[in-house]
């Protein structure tokens, strides 16, 4: 389909803001590995986020694509795109990870805090009881072993009888 010049103007500035879609995604992926750095601690799990976020950006490239430019692949649209992440990475990227990381990391602070809190009064309660029960313990603990003990006798004597009765002919 012939597009006129403010259609192409349009869909120049519209694969543009693609591309910037394109970085922010990125960046999702990089605030992730800065933020839970034992998830992508393994080169399988960076293969993996990486194989991820190429399936998902080429289809919705296409996806977008086909509905904004009827499924024509116009080398300004693809400079358009390239030309928005190349924007996005020089201008925002910087300051979109840093505040995100920082969002994250005091939502992590305060989770914690919360948990420690919710948890207090457990806390309290395990300390009340826990010399009652390490006082049991010690009781079941030396029982145990009196029991293991008398087992190994018991299993010499078993030996040693079962021995004797299968050489005796």
């Amino acid at each position: 389909m012939i597009l006129s010049m403010s259609g192409q103007a349009w869909l120049f500035l519209s694969t543009v803001l693609a591309g910037a879609a394109i970085g922010l995604f990125f960046d999702v992926f990089r605030i992730l590995r800065k933020t839970a750095p034992r998830l992508a601690a393994s080169a399988f799990a960076v293969q993996l986020e990486d194989f991820l976020f190429w399936v998902i950006v080429t289809v919705g490239m296409f996806y977008f694509m086909l509905n904004r430019n009827y499924g024509e692949i116009r080398v300004f649209a693809v400079l358009g795109a390239f030309l928005g992440i190349a924007l996005y990475f020089v201008t925002i990227s910087k300051w979109v990870i840093f505040v995100c990381v920082a969002i994250i990391e005091y939502l992590k602070k305060v989770v914690k805090t919360a948990v420690k809190i919710i948890l207090m009064p457990l806390r309290f309660l395990l300390n009340l009881v826990s010399p009652v029960f390490k006082k049991m313990w010690g009781k079941v603990r030396s029982g145990l072993c009196r029991i293991k003990l008398s087992g190994r006798i018991r299993m010499r004597k078993f030996s040693r009888n079962w021995f004797i009765l299968r050489h005796k002919k």
